[in-house]
C-alpha cells in the first residue's frame, strides 16, 4: 500500500524580500550604467585629446605624402615671411639699369624684400601670348640646367602655371621668374636681352630654339617695376 505524503505549497516570498531584491537589482544596473557612460566620456575626451595634438603639430610639421618639388598655398605664404633685402652689390649694380614698366606676375615669386623677385644671369624668354599650360615651359627647362635662372616675358599667365612655377621656386627645384607687361614693354626688353619672341604655336610644338632666348646679368622685378641690366 502506497503512502501518501502531503507537500506543503511554497511559500511565496514576503514584499520585504521582495523590495531588497528589486534595489540590489536596480543598484546593480546603476553601478554598470555610470562605469559604462564613465568609460565612453573616457575615450571621447582621449581621442579629442589626440586630435587636438595631432592638429597643432601638423600647424608645422612637413606632410610626408606631399611631393616634395611643390608646396600647398599655405606653406608657400609661410616661406614668403622675413625675405632678406638686396644686398650692397646687387644696389650697386643697379644704378646702371634700365627701368620698364614691366611688373611680377605674384608676389609669390619675391625671393627679397618688399616683393621683389631677383634674377641674376638670367635667361629670357619672351612670349607673344598668354601662357596658358605648365607644358609651354617643359622645352625651355630641358635645355637648360636646374640651377639656371629663367625671366619668363609674357602678357600674362594662367592661374594653375603661376602655381606650379611658385611651388617649384619655393622648393628650391627651378629658379624662375614670371613677368607681364604689353607688347611694346615685352619688345623693349627682347631687345634688351636679346630675346626673339616667341609665338605660343611654337612653345607648344617644344621647337623654341636655345637661340631664341635673351640674357641679362641681373633683372629685378617688383609690383610695379622691373630692372633690366644686360652687362
Amino acid at each position: 500500500m502506497l503512502a501518501i505524503v502531503a507537500t506543503a505549497p511554497a511559500m511565496p516570498p514576503t514584499s520585504t524580500a521582495m523590495r531588497h531584491t528589486c534595489s540590489v537589482s536596480t543598484t546593480v544596473k546603476g553601478v554598470i550604467i555610470i562605469l559604462v557612460v564613465g568609460l565612453v566620456a573616457l575615450a571621447i575626451a582621449a581621442l579629442a585629446d589626440r586630435r587636438t595634438r595631432r592638429l597643432g603639430e601638423g600647424a608645422d610639421a612637413p606632410d610626408t605624402d606631399q611631393d616634395p618639388t611643390y608646396l600647398t598655398a599655405s606653406q608657400l605664404q609661410r616661406v614668403s615671411v622675413g625675405r632678406p633685402p638686396i644686398d650692397a652689390a646687387t644696389q650697386t649694380s643697379l644704378s646702371g639699369a634700365t627701368e620698364l614698366a614691366l611688373h611680377l606676375a605674384s608676389p609669390d615669386f619675391a625671393t627679397h624684400d618688399e616683393h621683389r623677385s631677383v634674377a641674376a644671369d638670367t635667361r629670357v624668354l619672351v612670349c607673344d601670348e598668354t601662357v596658358e599650360t605648365v607644358r609651354e615651359t617643359l622645352p625651355i627647362w630641358a635645355m637648360l640646367p636646374p640651377t639656371q635662372a629663367v625671366t619668363l616675358v609674357a602678357p600674362g599667365f594662367a592661374p594653375e602655371v603661376l602655381e606650379v612655377l611658385a611651388a617649384n621656386l619655393a622648393s628650391g627645384t627651378r629658379p624662375v621668374q614670371p613677368i607681364i607687361g604689353d607688347a611694346p614693354l615685352r619688345a623693349q626688353i627682347a631687345g634688351l636681352t636679346g630675346a626673339t619672341p616667341q609665338p605660343r604655336s611654337e612653345l607648344q610644338a617644344g621647337g623654341v630654339p636655345v637661340t631664341a632666348l635673351g640674357h641679362a646679368a641681373l633683372i629685378v622685378a617688383s609690383a610695379s617695376e622691373t630692372m633690366v641690366r644686360v652687362r
